[in-house]
């Protein structure tokens, strides 16, 4: 999967984030060294402008392998998973691939949708707590002033695709 092609929300944007984020973390590293070496090669020392524009390129190779690791941390949705709530999806908008990030802990939902003042969300990754996500959930939308909303958050495929047929 191409990157450009798969959006935040989109089903693959995890795996193709993950696939991006070693490409360029090993390019990044790659250019820096390369730098270095070159740098070495004509100087035959280290010190020169050339380690200083190496050591300057650390920084987006740090950055890019943060991004890598957080990628790799986020739990994706299943094909099984996704092809399941694909067909109960019916007119819904459905995002998919989501890491919640808060302050105790992270909350990875494989899938969620919003009809009306409901909000449901599933997840694959049996340590969440659905309680915390749920009110993680609220503390969000009550932030945007969206009060009153019903969320419910399932460990169970089937449940959550009986939920998506009822909201259609």
């Amino acid at each position: 999967m191409n990157r450009a092609a798969v959006s935040k929300g989109s089903y693959g944007y995890i795996i193709s984030g993950r696939k991006t984020g070693v490409i360029r973390t090993c390019f990044l590293t790659g250019f820096c060294v390369g730098i270095f070496l070159l740098g070495l090669a004509l100087t035959g020392t280290n010190r020169n402008v050339f380690s200083i524009i190496a050591a300057l390129g650390c920084i987006p190779v740090g950055l890019s392998t943060v991004n890598m690791i957080l990628f790799f941390r986020a739990k994706p949705c299943s094909e099984k998973a996704y092809q399941e709530i694909e067909s109960h999806r019916g007119g819904l908008s459905i995002q998919y691939d989501l890491e919640m990030t808060a302050d105790p802990t992270n909350f990875s939902i494989a899938a969620i949708t919003v009809f009306g003042q409901t909000i449901a969300a599933y997840t694959e990754d049996q340590t969440l707590d659905v309680l915390d996500a749920q009110k993680h959930l609220r503390l969000q939308i009550g932030i945007s002033s969206y009060h009153d909303y019903h969320i419910q958050v399932f460990h169970d495929l089937k449940a959550f695709c009986q939920l998506l047929d009822q909201m259609e």
